[in-house]
């Protein structure tokens, strides 16, 4: 399904919380975190929150890879009580698709107590849902313990002298804005190795570092991000 195929109701949607691109609907599903579960818009309807869904999931998940999961997931969801299901639409992550980039990828750490009405029960019961979800991933749901921080020694991978990925990492920086620019440069990320480390690779701070940019800059940062990281998926195994 693609946005030019959706009700008037569900494209209005989309215009009032400005999601019609797709760095847009980036920005706010996964990075500012506003928009965190299509069932919890006012006066939405079944209808429309489905067809928000499905669009999502084209996106997303466009070759069906991740069926299995999401149905997995949405069964393990619907069985909890409705204040946990509550907790975890108010933090984002009521979602197969926000549960698995923010913990999974981004190793999130989440202090389920600071939400209102948690009691510890409610915690238990988040808690383990997450970590029997994570089990069932082959990953294991982060704790403040085991968080992996950013290191800025770690061993360059492979590919970063190639002379290919580095002309286009230089080619594509002279193209960001002045603003853009000197953030990257503030945080060591103006070369490819500074930039990979700091936002593709696997123990990245990307979610930490995204907070300091402006949503101008950041949405420029995040297709800057997709250019590279697309041209290393099609030409590397990683």
């Amino acid at each position: 399904m693609e946005v030019a195929e959706l009700s008037t109701r569900a494209k209005g949607i989309l215009e009032y919380y400005d999601m019609q691109s797709w760095d847009a609907f980036y920005y706010h599903l996964f990075v500012n975190h506003d928009v965190t579960d299509f069932r919890s818009f006012r006066n939405s309807g079944t209808h429309t929150e489905k067809e928000l869904m499905n669009l999502m999931r084209n996106i997303l998940n466009p070759d069906g890879r991740y069926n299995k999961e999401i149905e997995r997931f949405d069964y393990e969801f619907n069985l909890l009580s409705s204040r946990a299901k509550g907790i975890l639409k108010h933090i984002g992550i009521s979602l197969f698709e926000t549960f698995y980039y923010r913990i999974v990828i981004e190793k999130e750490v989440f202090d389920f107590m600071k939400e209102h009405y948690c009691s510890e029960s409610i915690r238990t019961e988040i808690e383990n849902f997450a970590e029997s979800f994570c089990s069932y991933l082959g990953v294991r749901f982060p704790k403040k313990e085991h968080i992996i921080y950013f290191d800025p020694n770690n061993p360059r991978i492979p590919f970063i002298a190639d002379y290919k990925i580095k002309k286009l990492f230089l080619s594509e920086f002279e193209n960001l804005s002045k603003t853009t620019k000197s953030h990257l440069t503030e945080i060591g990320a103006d070369t490819i190795h500074g930039f990979y480390t700091a936002f593709i690779s696997a123990n990245s701070p990307f979610n930490i570092i995204l907070n300091e940019f402006g949503k101008s800059d950041l949405l420029e940062l995040l297709k800057f991000r997709s250019i590279l990281t697309d041209y290393i998926k099609s030409s590397y195994i990683l």
